[in-house]
């Protein structure tokens, strides 16, 4: 499978490579976007994210995989750096620290800077090493990254781990075999069970255990991970320790005994067959879009090229206008975009005034409690406790309130980039088939879209309580007040407090989510003052070309339409070639097939 995944992925970088010569300009200039489609072919792979908590034998797999003591392995929790493993044709070892420096590296010194015992709490400032390897396992384009373990006595390993979670594309879950699966290890679960459609749940260590014990522990993870809403179709039974000693010592019946060959059959099955094949499907749709819009180009310049003078003067009219009404539409559209950000402010306010109204009367209310069957604590650590009822308090409706305004305000926001995507969609629909008629030609099918990436800056802030000074505690015992009037003055101050605490919050989170919806609302904006850019310049740039060879004389348009008719048959063979490759990929069920074709 991987071999073919491979050969496909030749074929058609050979085909974008013959269509780049075909698309050069008259400069010598490929268009970018098949540089941009070749690039990301190229470069393709994916981050398999080795995961579980510590002391689970993560890097002992990432070894065993490789065949090489590549990664430094310890009996106390050793990793604290995300290490990255890719294929390199020789060894090659880069630290990149988080002031944006980097540094080369041998092997042997990667543990000065990924483990907790000779990089404490990250002292050196890494932010990550990329391990380049030789190795077959990782040619195919997967990326092996080993994360610290989550729940281990280091909490800062746990957060370096968290913060990877966003770059996963799969993820390699690994469990222990002499231990049920933990709460903490849910937890992480839980995290990125939205994060990837694919997560192997690998069960390590099953050395230690009888083949009845195995069973045992597996059918209990299986039970465990499916209450939790995954869809668990097989544990991979393994032992990495075992599994890297057959590959270092050549011991083929070890090495199959160790459960490893048929993980990593199932990785690389998962590469060709499902991950590996969006990657070449999409490669080959962008490439055909290209073609299509090449094509198109072509037309409009042979129309531009044998148009009498009077009918290219009047379609060059029409086309101004059509351009000139589709640029008002977007304005139209970008000022409408303003007015439901505003209402989404004000919205966002209307909220904040009923949490303040909600929460000011019942924080009062719990210092009232807390007044009445606290009498026996001093002044000094009443106050102290006094303010730490508002601070709990403010946490907690203003916990409730962040959920429930994220949800509300995001579906908001939905519903009005539905709307306003909807109507840039039909304005370059619409502009789309006015040109088609206008050029007689076929245009490829253009909608509107915005990738809005995933903000999590949706958060609230606490003001932070400080302690009462020890001048404002003087003064309280310089008065010689008796105890019971000194603690009613305190429990005064504190109600008064309320109301302000409560107010200055608010502020904070409103301050945070009107620029949250501002920021968001000016991104989707900005994206809409290219609407119909892309289409407009085709045909500009399609007209222009054609005009200058006329304005070069007859002969000059006799070879350009003979070159335009030899790229045109070139390009559509090239179209075939992709669509041949497209059908090897993906395999039509002759039955299904005949049963379409009888339906119609």
């Amino acid at each position: 499978m991987l071999d073919e995944f491979v050969e496909h992925k030749k074929e058609i970088l050979g085909v974008i490579e013959n269509i780049e010569t075909l698309s050069k300009d008259d400069a010598g200039v490929v268009d970018d976007q098949l540089a941009v489609i070749r690039e990301r072919l190229i470069t393709n792979s994916f981050n398999l994210v080795i995961l579980g908590q510590f002391k689970r034998g993560k890097t002992t797999l990432i070894n065993s995989l490789i065949g090489k003591e590549v990664l430094p392995s310890s009996v106390v929790p050793l990793t604290s750096i995300v290490t990255i493993l890719k294929f390199g044709k020789e060894i090659r070892c880069t630290i990149f620290m988080e002031d944006g420096s980097e540094k080369e590296i041998s092997v042997e010194k990667l543990s000065i800077y990924i483990t907790e015992k000779e990089n404490p709490r990250n002292i050196r400032g890494v932010r990550c090493a990329i391990i380049e390897y030789p190795s077959h396992f990782l040619e195919k384009g997967m990326l092996l990254v080993d994360t610290p373990g989550v729940g281990s006595t280091f909490l800062h390993n746990t957060e370096t781990t968290y913060e990877f979670l966003d770059h996963l594309d799969a993820a390699l879950f690994l469990m222990s075999a002499d231990v049920p699966i933990s709460q903490v290890e849910k937890e992480l679960l839980d995290t990125i069970k939205d994060s990837t459609q694919k997560i192997f749940f690998v069960l390590n260590k099953i050395d230690n255990l009888t083949s009845n014990e195995v069973e045992e522990i597996v059918a209990f993870n299986k039970q465990v991970l499916e209450e939790m809403g995954f869809a668990v179709h097989k544990i991979w039974p393994i032992s990495a320790r075992e599994a890297l000693k057959a590959k270092i010592m050549n011991n083929d019946i070890q090495l199959s005994q160790s459960g490893l060959l048929e993980l990593a059959d199932a990785l690389g099955s998962f590469l060709s067959s499902e991950k590996g094949k969006i990657v070449l499907n999409t490669a080959i749709s962008k490439t055909q879009r290209f073609i299509s819009r090449k094509l198109s180009q072509i037309a409009i310049e042979k129309k531009t090229l044998v148009a009498s003078g009077e009918e290219l003067e009047d379609k060059l009219n029409t086309f101004q206008k059509l351009v000139a009404n589709l640029k008002q539409e977007r304005d139209d559209i970008t000022y409408l975009l303003k007015g439901e950000s505003d209402k989404l402010c004000l919205k966002v306010q209307n909220m904040l005034e009923v949490l303040e109204e909600k929460e000011t009367p019942g924080i009062k209310q719990c210092l009232t409690d807390f007044y009445e069957k606290n009498f026996g604590l001093s002044p000094t650590v009443f106050r102290d406790e006094m303010q730490k009822v508002i601070k709990d308090e403010i946490i907690r409706g203003f916990d409730v309130f962040r959920k429930d305004s994220e949800q509300t305000i995001s579906s908001n926001i939905q519903e009005t980039f539905n709307r306003f995507t909807k109507r840039s969609s039909d304005i370059i629909r619409e502009f789309k088939t006015a040109a088609e008629v206008l050029f007689e030609v076929t245009m490829d099918q253009a909608e509107f879209a915005v990738e809005l990436a995933k903000d999590n800056s949706f958060y609230y802030m606490v003001q932070e309580y400080t302690a009462p000074t020890e001048e404002e505690v003087k003064s309280v015992l310089r008065a010689f007040l008796p105890k019971s009037m000194s603690r009613k003055m305190v429990f005064n101050e504190m109600v008064e407090r309320v109301s302000s605490d409560v107010s200055r919050n608010c502020g904070r989170i409103r301050s945070d989510l009107t620029a949250r919806i501002c920021k968001t609302m000016n991104h989707y904006a900005k994206q809409l003052k290219d609407l119909g850019s892309d289409l407009i310049d085709q045909i500009e740039q399609a007209i222009q070309k054609g005009q200058e060879r006329r304005r070069a004389g007859d002969e000059s348009v006799r070879i350009e339409l003979a070159l335009l008719a030899d790229k045109s048959k070139k390009l559509e063979e090239h179209k075939g070639k992709l669509k041949n490759i497209w059908d090897s990929i993906n395999p039509v069920d002759v039955k299904q097939e005949q049963i379409n074709m009888a339906m119609q």
